[in-house]
């Protein structure tokens, strides 16, 4: 990936907690994410599913959501397990999905992540079969 995950995590928390995304459950958000930012090993862990448990109770905080796709790629470094590439999967898919088109650069990283997402679950890339799809065949 061109970009820093961690760094990109930090921004969109940051604009997360200036949007007060969360309401009530910031507090909780920002005490869980110190955590896991500064822990290891199951500290780390059990900050990371407290942070995926407020995203789930909030859908439509969508800087907050973006800040748990990165932590799940930061995430994947000290437990590399398919069930954290497919919800960092599922969360770029329904950013993406939901995206709006005022920041290119986001949606550049979004993508980008999805395609290391699922290159960690052995799926081929979309940018692969688009390419092999408009690549001339012989005789073409």
């Amino acid at each position: 990936m061109m970009f820093d995950a961690a760094v990109s995590a930090q921004q969109a928390f940051a604009r997360a907690r200036d949007c007060n995304e969360l309401g009530e459950e910031m507090n909780a958000a920002v005490e869980a994410e110190e955590r896991f930012s500064n822990g290891v090993g199951e500290e780390a862990s059990e900050a990371y599913r407290e942070l995926v448990a407020i995203g789930e109770r909030h859908p439509q905080a969508l800087a907050f959501r973006e800040f748990l796709v990165y932590i799940t790629w930061c995430h994947l470094m000290d437990e590399t397990q398919p069930e954290h590439f497919r919800r960092g999967l599922i969360l770029c898919d329904d950013l993406l999905e939901r995206d709006d088109g005022k920041d290119p650069e986001r949606l550049r990283r979004l993508r980008e992540i999805r395609r290391s997402f699922r290159t960690g679950l052995g799926e081929a890339s979309d940018d692969l079969l688009d390419y092999e799809a408009d690549t001339p065949k012989g005789g073409d």
